[in-house]
Formats: structure tokens, C-alpha cells, sequence
């Protein structure tokens, strides 16, 4: 079910891609700077659903009591960022578009003007750029998209 909204792209993404382009002026490193940003809610979105993992099994330890079948613990959405579980999914789905659009973007970039023009002050920094995008990537494959996959399951609205 969360598959159509991970995948779909909303007019408020487009929004944020249309912002970025309006800033990506010369000197301000826009494109740098927006390569972090979908890093940055990885990690914190990654690091809340493991707290939220830890907190239902501290849960299941308190029980002391194991039924096969059952689950033991009652999902709520308290343990979520403002009781809201879908902001999660949303930040989930801002950071892995503006991470494709940023390496797609790059991408596009190196194949048009190439590694030395106008968009690249230093190698350096393309770079950082790629290691930025291929990180997020990995972390959202191996770590935060399984767990969020795992606490949607254990949430107030179990499937």
C-alpha cells in the first residue's frame, strides 16, 4: 500500500525541485548543500524507527509472556514524531526524491558540460556530491526503507 506513495511524485515535490532550481545560483554550492539534506533525514528518520523497534521490544521483555501467534505488543502511534506515523513516510518519500533528482541532476550535468565547467568549482566536491547520493542510497535500502517496512506492520494500523 505504501509503495504508490513512496513511488509517486506530489505537486509539493515538484515545488521543492523548482525551489532548488531557483536557488542554484552562482556561489551558493545549492547543489552541495541538497545532497546533504536527504543524508541528514535518513539518518534521522533511521535512528527514530531503531528507537521505536527498541522501545517495542523492551515491551515484549516487560511481558514476560510469549503466545505464538500473537502479537504482544499494541502499536501506537505515540511512538512516532508528533503521533503522526505518516510523517515519516513523507520525509522518507522527500529524501529519496530530492536524492534521485540530485544525482540524476549531476549526472546530467557531467554528461552535458562536463567534470570542469561552470557548475564545478572543485572536484572535490563532485565527489562529495556522489559519495553524499550513493550513502543515502544504501542507507535507505539496507536500513531505513526494511525498518520502516518492519514498524508499519507494528504500528496502530497493523496490515
Amino acid at each position: 500500500d505504501d509503495f504508490k506513495v513512496v513511488v509517486g511524485v506530489s505537486p509539493l515535490l515538484w515545488a521543492s525541485f523548482v525551489i532548488f532550481l531557483l536557488l542554484n545560483v552562482n556561489g551558493w554550492h545549492t547543489l552541495f548543500w541538497a545532497s546533504i539534506l536527504p543524508l541528514i533525514i535518513i539518518l534521522a528518520v533511521g535512528t527514530k524507527l531503531q528507537a521505536i523497534l527498541a522501545k517495542m521490544a523492551l515491551e515484549i521483555k516487560d511481558r514476560h509472556s510469549v503466545v505464538e501467534g500473537m502479537p504482544l505488543v499494541q502499536g501506537s502511534d505515540s511512538y512516532f514524531w508528533l503521533s503522526k506515523p505518516q510523517l515519516l513516510l513523507h520525509l522518507l518519500h522527500f529524501s529519496l526524491f530530492q536524492n534521485a533528482f540530485q544525482v540524476t541532476y549531476l549526472l546530467w550535468i557531467l554528461y552535458n558540460f562536463g567534470l570542469y565547467s561552470c557548475f564545478h568549482d572543485k572536484v572535490q566536491m563532485v565527489v562529495t556530491k556522489i559519495v553524499f547520493g550513493v550513502g543515502a542510497l544504501v542507507l535507505c535500502s539496507y536500513s531505513t526503507l526494511p525498518l520502516y517496512a518492519l514498524v508499519t506492520q507494528m504500528g496502530s494500523h497493523m496490515k
